[in-house]
């Protein structure tokens, strides 16, 4: 498909998802708008005035960005720009000198990486403003959605008899910031639900069968988020149906062995 042709798409996507159709509580937005800056967004300096920008696959994460940065900032009607990068990725912009001020000297920076110099920023999840706000479970939805996903296939071990097969379960969140994977830990161990931080693979990991069901049920992915190209089974599933297989194969585990998907 040619980039016309993307971008005709997406715009085609975007009609009926509009601001004035999703009306989202001041709150509330602006705890889902945290959780997507921190993962896919960030807030940059731009001349005199500030960039926020958040980049995606997922087209319904775009519109509920642009959504979101309308509700909550109702008095600035900022202009949210929408469009392609390069490598094909969605993209929402917004300059706004306002906007970014409140951002930025409310939550501090919203980068994740490692500078040149290999020091990292001096960044912190808004824990006590969660907290105070009832907004936790918004904010991890929104984080999970972006950069989180699922593993759920089927391991084999060969042996006399046969060998073993058992399925792979988890749910996990990539994160390069050792400081945030902490605050994420802290925000999932206050809803009940327990997590491994992996350092090595940069992710907070959910594993047992309780704490993925409770993970279901108090967070869960936004509706319409995709699996990407990174995961060899599942490519193009929405995240919410695949966590659905995933518990039921809880009841009934040799059913799943042989699904269609696992064969690719």
């Amino acid at each position: 498909m040619s980039a016309d042709n993307q971008q005709a798409t997406f715009n085609k996507l975007l009609e009926g998802a509009s601001e004035t159709k999703r009306r989202i509580p001041q709150r509330q937005a602006l705890a889902i708008l945290l959780g997507l800056l921190y993962t896919d967004g960030c807030v940059s300096p731009k001349g005199g005035s500030w960039r926020i920008y958040f980049s995606n696959k997922s087209v319904h994460l775009i519109t509920l960005f642009r959504d979101c940065i309308i509700n909550a900032f109702k008095h600035q009607q900022p202009r949210v720009r929408i469009g392609l990068t390069s490598d094909k990725f969605h993209k929402a912009v917004v300059d706004s000198k306002e906007i970014g001020n409140y951002l930025v000297g409310s939550f501090g920076t919203f980068r994740t990486l490692k500078f040149k110099n290999g020091q990292l920023p001096q960044t912190a999840l808004p824990i006590q403003f969660l907290r105070g706000n009832g907004q936790i479970t918004h904010f991890l939805q929104a984080a999970f959605s972006a950069d989180g996903g699922l593993c759920f296939y089927p391991a084999r071990r060969s042996g006399k008899n046969g060998g073993t097969q058992w399925l792979i379960r988890t749910v996990f969140l990539a994160c390069a910031h050792p400081k945030l994977r902490a605050d994420y830990l802290i925000l999932l161990n206050s809803l009940g639900i327990r997590a491994r931080e992996v350092s090595a693979d940069g992710k907070i990991k959910i594993e047992t069968e309780a704490d993925i069901k409770k993970f279901e049920k108090s967070v869960g992915f936004v509706s319409g988020a995709l699996i990407t190209l990174h995961s060899k089974y599942w490519n193009g599933y929405e995240k919410n149906q695949v966590l659905k297989y995933m518990i039921a194969s809880y009841s009934n585990p040799s059913k799943f062995y042989q699904l269609s998907v696992f064969a690719r």
